[in-house]
């Protein structure tokens, strides 16, 4: 296992919720936080723009990947959903074993 988090952002809890739900449910995530209330200053189509948003931090295997980014496209309200993907070099035993439990074992299941 690759463990990694992919932090995407949504402008409702419902919509975090939602992918949030399908990720864990189809085993693709072993977890989804959402934080809400954070604050995205960005620019976008030539205006700055504010706005409150919903962090989700998908912990998942960095082999679900693409499966995650057809499901943030399929699911999501933007035109452009964030997804970055971040590598867990180390973490407590116990939660990566946890995690690799909680996932499809390979990609076509």
């Amino acid at each position: 296992m690759k463990p990694v988090i992919i932090y995407s952002t949504t402008s409702s809890r419902e919509e975090a919720q939602k992918i949030g739900s399908y990720l864990v449910g189809n085993k693709l995530a072993a977890c989804v936080n959402i934080i809400p209330n954070i604050e995205s200053i960005y620019e976008w189509e030539n205006k700055i723009c504010r706005e409150s948003e919903f962090l989700l931090m998908i912990k998942t295997d960095a082999k679900f990947k693409d499966d995650i980014e057809k499901v943030i496209d399929e699911l999501h309200s933007y035109d452009i959903p964030e997804m970055i993907i971040v590598s867990i070099e180390d973490g407590s035993s116990k939660y990566m074993n946890w995690m690799n439990q909680n996932l499809r074992k390979n990609i076509n299941e």
